[in-house]
């Protein structure tokens, strides 16, 4: 390639992946436009002011669609046909993968009946408009006397937010460069969803009021507050403030893993309110249990690298501050092959990554394969011969384990010959083998250096 008459080399670039696509129909063309130039990336960037050498080589490069005002800089420094090289980038943005909804088509302004199908309209007029950066959304809107930021443009353009009055959006239709004198059929779009969205919120408190004369205790048909409170319990949650209404957002905390969310009683009562936190701790824990299996440090020496690879892990519980993993090991080998230390450190480090919050760690060993009777509440230990429906071997697990959160579990004594050993802030451990628990305590997390001796291994009803 030469630049000014003299010999420039480079790297040859890599191929198109397809250049029959229309991102590959785009890239090549600016690929050609440059090689007709005859100039590196390095001085197209320069002649631009405003977009850098990678920017404009991955804008050719045919694997990503890139925005059209670097499309437009790079086909006007170039002397290509600007209207030419604008229609092939509207065909490699109409054609791109667009995630959950992709090939979702927005219907017209005039037959929007609801919120989704707003939400639907605005993003397909974004991409119809040329999908504006949000910088220059936020600018178009400034510049025609309204606000809007630029995350707001981002969530209204992806379907992640609705337009919570007229004027914002007014401001979104600014920033797509949509002229004002096309506005009030949007305005009368949002309006009829506004209207449906108050008729199914008006049928929504309709019944659930009739949901509350049933589950009510007190004489003018409503839920006291004794008894709100333990609706909430029964579904696993504490409430972090009075409770007001039936239908009134509550924020209340979750028992498992301490996160803070916002339920309405009504939601509760239909079991329709979870935590989002709960399943996430225990995919955290698999990943730091994967991690481990790694031995990224290379600490983890083979024959107890081989017994954890045997093992398998139930689902963690993560209470307060208190993270129960419970560990089902296959035999009385692996059991004793886990007394090493060596592994307790690296699965506390691997969780303190994905976690990122203090915890004291408890590690559950369960190899019992016997029913013996407990000596203190005549509760048995049940068989532990297979593991639960949905528990994967090594790596992952699925089932929970049918136990008592830790907070609640009954005093045990200690059987003096199955103590393990422990470095410190490697967390605790503790073995369940013929109804007795050898327990060793460490702490982790925030720097805590004592806790008082935590509880044996839950037991479950027998006959």
């Amino acid at each position: 390639m030469t630049e000014g008459g003299v010999q420039v080399s480079g790297r040859p670039e890599r191929p198109v992946p397809d250049p029959l696509s229309p991102v590959g129909k785009l890239a090549s063309a600016l690929r050609r436009g440059r090689a007709l130039r005859g100039i590196t990336y390095s001085t197209l960037s320069k002649r631009t002011r405003a977009y850098s050498a990678a920017t404009l080589q991955r804008a050719a490069s045919g694997s990503v669609v890139p925005k059209r005002e670097v499309v437009q800089a790079f086909a006007h420094v170039c002397g290509l046909d600007v209207d030419e090289i604008d229609q092939l980038w509207f065909e490699a943005f109409r054609g791109r993968p667009r995630g959950r909804h992709a090939g979702a088509q927005g219907p017209l302004p005039r037959l929007v009946r609801d919120f989704p199908d707003l939400s639907a309209a605005l993003e397909n007029l974004h991409q119809t408009c040329g999908a504006p950066s949000y910088r220059t959304m936020e600018t178009r809107a400034r510049k025609a006397g309204l606000e809007m930021s630029r995350s707001t443009a981002a969530r209204i353009s992806v379907r992640r937010q609705i337009p919570g009055s007229v004027a914002c959006l007014e401001a979104f239709l600014a920033g797509c460069g949509l002229p004002p004198r096309s506005h009030s059929v949007w305005v009368e779009a949002w309006l009829r969803a506004r209207q449906h969205a108050d008729g199914v919120r008006r049928e929504t408190l309709r019944e659930s009021k009739q949901l509350e004369t049933v589950v009510a205790d007190g004489a003018r048909g409503e839920v006291s507050q004794d008894m709100a409170v333990r609706l909430l319990r029964k579904a696993d949650f504490d409430a972090l403030e009075r409770y007001r209404s039936f239908d009134a957002p509550w924020t209340v905390e979750c028992v498992r893993c301490a996160a803070t969310l916002r339920v309405r009683l009504s939601d509760v009562v239909l079991q329709r309110a979870t935590c989002r936190d709960c399943p996430v701790v225990t995919e955290r824990v698999h990943q730091a249990w994967a991690a481990l299996l790694k031995n990224p440090s290379g600490s983890l020496i083979p024959h107890v690298l081989h017994a954890l690879q045997a093992c398998t892990v139930l689902q963690a519980r993560l209470q307060r501050h208190q993270l129960d993993v419970l560990l089902l090991v296959p035999d009385e080998s692996t059991a004793a092959a886990l007394e090493s230390s060596t592994w307790q450190p690296e699965l506390h480090a691997a969780l303190r990554i994905r976690l990122r919050r203090p915890f004291h760690l408890d590690v559950l060993i369960l190899d019992g394969y016997d029913t013996v009777p407990s000596p203190l509440d005549s509760r048995r230990h049940r068989g532990l011969t297979q593991p639960a429906p949905g528990a994967a071997q090594g790596a992952l697990g699925t089932s929970p384990p049918d136990e008592p959160p830790a907070a609640h579990r009954p005093a045990q004594e200690t059987a003096p010959g199955h103590a393990l050993a422990s470095e410190p802030n490697a967390g605790e451990v503790q073995r369940v083998k013929n109804g007795q628990c050898a327990e060793v305590a460490a702490v982790s997390g925030a720097g805590s250096t004592d806790k008082p001796d935590p509880p044996p291994a839950p037991t479950n009803s027998g006959p």
